[in-house]
């Protein structure tokens, strides 16, 4: 054999050996980060949650819902992991949002049972209700969710003037007539609106639309601190800002006793029998 084809036929064997040897390393490497891939991939669960927004309501129907895969470390409490687990003949007491986890806390028992508003009361609260008009609820921009404070107006007797006090400050709005969907936004001019309150402040509400008039004023939900609590008189309605009490209380005083520096004297009366008598004495200074 030719010398020259002997190395060509070395060499190729040698460049065959190279190729075999990286292809071996290649697919080693490959198998090996395939592994490692898998053993990093965090593990998941399915759950059931929200195929589109579903209203709140007595019955909840399944075809509504689907099932995704959840990372298993953050399934939520109370989610279902297969719609046979879900309660049947049972509905939601708040909406829910396409893709949002079905939770146990969020339904309530029995086809004939309401939603309502019970779940949404805070521990120790109370919900009561107050008759509005579209002047003493704010034109209807009163929503559920809304924060506002409660102020009373008592009517004149004959002993005592009308008179404007507040009543409860930043309560929160848990319903508008029967309708508690936090998601809505647009005014509608209502007849009650249900508002989250203390016992203590359920039985002064009662009392307060009893004996007077009950409004409603919108605030701003931003706003937490409660502001000056000040009972407006009929004398208050002024542009101008009023005295506080207690320089309206001091002016009285002062106006009092000028009054009495300038009373001429002291006029007494002295009957004898059927004869009567009037004598003036003047004030010493």
């Amino acid at each position: 054999m030719p010398q020259r084809s002997l190395f060509m036929l070395i060499g190729a064997i040698g460049l065959g050996l190279l190729a075999v040897l990286l292809m071996r390393t290649y697919i080693g490497t490959g198998g090996d980060a395939s592994a490692a891939t898998a053993v990093d991939a965090p593990r998941s669960t399915p759950i059931v949650v929200a195929a589109v927004d579903i209203a709140a309501g007595p019955t909840l129907d399944q075809a509504k819902l689907k099932l995704v895969d959840w990372p298993a470390g953050s399934v939520p409490a109370g989610s279902f992991k297969a719609y046979a687990a879900i309660p049947a003949k049972q509905g939601l007491a708040l909406p829910m949002v396409a893709g949002e986890p079905l939770l146990a806390g969020r339904m309530v028992g029995g086809s004939a049972a309401h939603p309502g508003i019970a779940p949404k009361i805070a521990d120790g609260m109370r919900a009561a209700t107050v008759r509005v008009t579209d002047v003493t609820g704010t034109g209807g921009f009163i929503l559920p969710g809304a924060r506002l404070d409660v102020l009373i107006t008592l009517a004149a007797t004959q002993t005592s003037p009308p008179v404007n006090d507040v009543l409860f400050e930043n309560v929160r709005v848990l319903a508008v007539n029967q309708d508690a969907n936090e998601a809505k936004d647009k005014p509608e001019v209502v007849q009650s609106v249900t508002i989250e309150i203390s016992p203590v402040q359920s039985q002064k509400l009662a009392l307060a639309q009893a004996v007077g008039t009950v409004s409603l004023v919108l605030r701003n939900p931003a706003t937490e601190a409660a502001g000056p609590i000040t009972t407006v008189h009929v004398t208050d309605l002024r542009a101008s800002p009023a005295a506080p009490p207690g320089v309206r209380t001091l002016r009285r005083v002062v106006r009092h006793a000028r009054r009495a520096r300038r009373a001429p004297g002291t006029t007494v009366e002295v009957v004898r029998g059927i004869d009567r008598a009037t004598y003036q004495i003047a004030r010493s200074e």
